[in-house]
């Protein structure tokens, strides 16, 4: 059985021009890192290559199909992990600098069974935060996307006496 040297990390618009026969304007690359005898990731996104659909085939040594559909799979699974980060953003960036009561109020509200468990509400929150700006800086198969919270729409946040979220409102983009 033939071990993949490659892994398929997705399929890219932004690069047109084939890293392996030099073919210019394409419509799509797909994104292939390097893995190492082990079958472990083998570089960082500066040592990625985009291929065409065909030069991919070649060096995987799959149908042109199997790569298409490989590279499909892999983007979605990017487009997923990138919303689940902004979802994590957009809910603990506001209150990322605020006390760590206001932290644990927001952190505990959404995680209620991780009270008891003796977690860190503070350093869960930075955690969550550090990998989401992780997933979004990756520049593996496209740009890096948008991980400040100043990248996103801003929000009011106002507690109610009982230490719930009573209001969360969106600020009009002019103020």
């Amino acid at each position: 059985m033939r071990t993949a040297k490659w892994a398929v990390k997705g399929i890219v618009d932004d690069f047109t021009e084939c890293d392996c026969c030099g073919r210019r304007r394409l419509k799509r690359t797909v994104a292939l890192m390097p893995l190492s005898t082990e079958g472990n990731e083998d570089g960082t996104a500066e040592d990625v290559v985009y291929y065409g659909t065909s030069c991919a085939a070649t060096a995987l040594g799959w149908t042109r199909g199997k790569v298409a559909a490989a590279a499909s799979a892999a983007q979605a699974d990017r487009d997923q992990r990138d919303d689940y980060a902004r979802r994590t953003i957009s809910i603990y960036a506001p209150v990322e600098f605020a006390p760590v009561r206001d932290r644990a109020r927001v952190y505990y509200g959404r995680n209620p069974g991780q009270r008891a468990t003796g977690v860190k509400a503070s350093e869960e929150v930075a955690r969550l935060l550090a990998e989401a700006r992780a997933t979004l800086a990756d520049t593996t198969t496209g740009p890096p996307r948008p991980a400040r919270i100043e990248d996103f729409h801003r929000y009011v946040i106002i507690f109610a006496s009982d230490r719930r979220i009573h209001l969360v409102r969106r600020v009009p983009e002019d103020k």
